[in-house]
């Protein structure tokens, strides 16, 4: 169906299309179809795939003359297909990925069509291209403005959602066994039950999967949201916020991962349900805190801290759960040799899992402030 970037794409192209036509200049047509080929559905694509079409109309003008004036008493094909292998080399130098087929058609066009007019028709070609791509970055910039840093910003925010739904899922798997485990309590010897954490690692972790995907389709938008930040990208403020949330976000998909895969240990209940419910309550002081997160991303501003349009932190840091900060003397408890050392391995690895995680959201958040600090 319509949606915003079709409908700007249809306004912007005939709009380029009425202007160029009533500028009675010739070649016209060539305005509406720079804008179809670069209007992507952010300002630093269309820029890149802008230049991109440019330097490649260019560079194809420029090997035109030199090879229909040096090759044209070749026989047509051979002196053709000589200046269009010449365009795929200096292409590739150039490491041009659009560029070199824009190229390629005017090479054609102008020595099949055009070449009794050259010296016409190749300023036209690169006037037009220029005009489209200059219209498509000024329709991208004023009508429904879609710039790469807020779509990068929101790919990140989502990710920070569907943390936030894992880790209170981990923490819902945790009830679940404490309420297996006390159904059990009293009919005999602790027998090894299977956990929900156990259940999920015997099933696909789809969880885990479907963040590592989120995660991936962030980062991919990268390249464009450097496309906008001029010179020197890596050192700008969003580049250096983002790449800090990347990395958090990143630690945390892992530690889902392997919390899903790392199942609680099957210990007797009254040992169990206390250390449950400090992992339990910790995964969702997490998640409420990734839950800001996510709002102060969503809710910022482009005004904010000179216009560079970064969200501001948290007002407060992750609190610890009470019962979390009680888990170090619940490790003391004399009972707890009895559980054997394979048992306490693996309570030692989770509770290491956790430890790492609010790690990662507290690292996070210091990086956070010290960027928005800087001048």
């Amino acid at each position: 169906m319509i949606n915003r970037t079709a409908l700007r794409t249809a306004v912007t192209t005939g709009l380029a299309n009425a202007f160029a036509s009533l500028s009675g200049v010739q070649d016209s047509q060539y305005a509406p179809l720079a804008v179809l080929s670069v209007a992507t559905g952010s300002y630093g694509g269309a820029l890149q795939l802008g230049r991109q079409r440019l330097l490649g109309t260019a560079l194809g003008a420029a090997l035109l003359l030199v090879g229909y004036e040096g090759l044209k008493e070749l026989p047509l094909p051979l002196g053709l297909a000589i200046t269009l292998g010449g365009l795929r080399l200096l292409g590739g130098l150039l490491q041009l990925k659009v560029g070199y087929k824009v190229g390629g058609m005017i090479i054609v066009m102008g020595w099949l069509v055009h070449e009794g007019s050259l010296a016409s028709w190749l300023p036209l070609r690169f006037f037009w291209m220029a005009f489209g791509v200059l219209f498509t970055l000024l329709s991208l910039r004023l009508f429904w403005p879609a710039r790469g840093r807020d779509q990068i910003f929101s790919a990140y925010a989502n990710l920070l959602a569907q943390l936030q739904l894992a880790l209170c899922q981990l923490a819902d798997g945790l009830l679940a066994d404490d309420l297996q485990a006390g159904s059990m309590e009293g009919e005999g010897p602790p027998l090894r039950v299977a956990s929900a954490g156990e259940d999920a690692q015997r099933a696909h972790p789809v969880r885990s999967r479907a963040l590592q995907r989120q995660l991936q389709a962030a980062r991919s938008l990268r390249p464009i949201l450097l496309q906008e930040l001029g010179t020197r990208p890596g050192r700008h403020p969003a580049a250096l916020l983002l790449a800090k949330l990347d990395a958090t976000a990143s630690r945390l998909v892992t530690l889902v991962r392997a919390m899903e895969r790392s199942a609680p240990a099957p210990l007797p209940p009254a040992l169990l349900q206390p250390l449950h419910r400090a992992e339990s309550d910790l995964l969702r002081a997490m998640a409420a805190q990734l839950q800001l997160w996510e709002q102060r991303i969503r809710s910022r501003s482009p005004h904010h801290h000179g216009g560079l349009g970064l969200p501001e932190p948290p007002l407060q840091g992750m609190r610890l759960p009470s019962s979390w900060q009680q888990v170090d003397q619940r490790l003391n408890d004399p009972a707890l040799d009895s559980a054997g050392s394979e048992r306490l391995e693996r309570v030692a690895v989770r509770l290491s899992l956790c430890r790492q995680a609010e790690r990662a959201i507290r690292d996070g958040e210091a990086s956070w402030r010290i960027i928005l600090q800087r001048p």
